[in-house]
């Protein structure tokens, strides 16, 4: 089968992580002669299902459309995904990466990822992936006789959503039994449910997403200058990072940090939009992560660390 499935997350709309996957199923449906087919799940996905296809999507199944612990649609994912096809494309984001885990577990499925490109030549699925701190670039096939899908964790930016005015025929996934009457094969993954909601830890999967992100380290002082940033990344529509110094001091939570040891490595992760650095050092690391814009700082003195377009203070 050449259908090419991907995991759309909603809260209230389409992420854009379920944008890109879209537009990159489409595409890797397109050449292998199959169909592009969206797995929904979240707050409004049930509404906005059918939009998917502004992005490509041919078919969507939508799992589950209440804010439950994403772990809990595994069973109703394996379900759809069951008879096989050439793969599922799974955003490299906490919820992504649960549901991508599970697929895996629960089918038998290969994996690849996080991948920065995938394609399908020669009859084949490829994922793209660099490795060994961006030194090396590896590229990956299932091999002969793999049971399909293949999971593919893609990070964000891998595709670029193309829009277009097609609609997306919907479907509900079976009603997944419950954990006392389902196999084992899933059934316990119904369990889970929310007991506690951190803001941070949404805050943390927006900067993974972001298309810009606004950085701040030790020179911006405090937590009130933090709070400035987070006015520039709003009227941005962007998310606030820091440095690991700022993470240390307290002024941010952890799930904010970024860089080699945060939750965004700017050498795997380009935001598209741009990149905003304030009050912190080290423009040998950042360098190799921004390939799309400058970068200035007020460390010792305003100056750039890229040197692609860019937005002076």
């Amino acid at each position: 089968m050449s259908e090419v499935f991907f995991l759309a997350e909603f809260a209230g709309t389409p992420a854009r992580s379920a944008q890109e996957l879209a537009t990159g199923a489409a595409k890797l449906a397109r050449e292998a002669g199959g169909q592009a087919v969206g797995l929904a799940y979240g707050e409004g996905a049930a509404d906005g299902a059918a939009a998917l296809g502004t992005w490509g999507a041919a078919r969507v199944i939508v799992l589950g459309d209440s804010n439950a612990p994403v772990i809990t649609h595994a069973a109703a994912a394996a379900s759809a995904i069951r008879d096989g096809g050439l793969a599922l494309l799974a955003p490299a984001t906490p919820n992504g990466r649960d549901l991508a885990a599970a697929m895996v577990g629960l089918l038998g499925v290969p994996a690849f990822g996080p991948v920065r490109a995938v394609r399908f030549e020669d009859g084949r699925l490829r994922a793209e992936a660099s490795t060994l701190q961006g030194t090396s670039v590896t590229i990956s096939e299932p091999s002969d006789g793999a049971p399909g899908p293949a999971v593919v964790l893609a990070l964000a930016g891998t595709f670029t959503p193309e829009e277009s005015s097609g609609t997306a025929s919907v479907e509900t996934a079976e009603t997944a039994e419950t954990a006392e009457t389902a196999p084992a094969d899933g059934g316990r993954l119904a369990a889970p449910r929310i007991v506690e909601s951190h803001a941070e830890g949404k805050a943390a999967v927006n900067l993974e997403e972001a298309q810009v992100i606004v950085a701040g380290g030790r020179g911006v002082g405090s937590s009130d200058g933090f709070a400035q940033l987070q006015q520039l990344a709003d009227a941005l529509g962007g998310a606030v990072g820091a440095s690991r110094a700022a993470a240390d001091a307290g002024w941010v939570p952890y799930q904010l940090q970024i860089g080699q040891t945060g939750k965004v490595d700017l050498r795997r992760h380009s935001a598209p939009g741009g990149y905003a650095d304030s009050g912190e050092c080290g423009g040998h690391q950042q360098g190799p992560g921004c390939p799309h814009w400058r970068v200035r700082r007020p460390v010792r003195g305003w100056r750039p660390v890229c040197d692609r377009p860019q937005v002076d203070r």
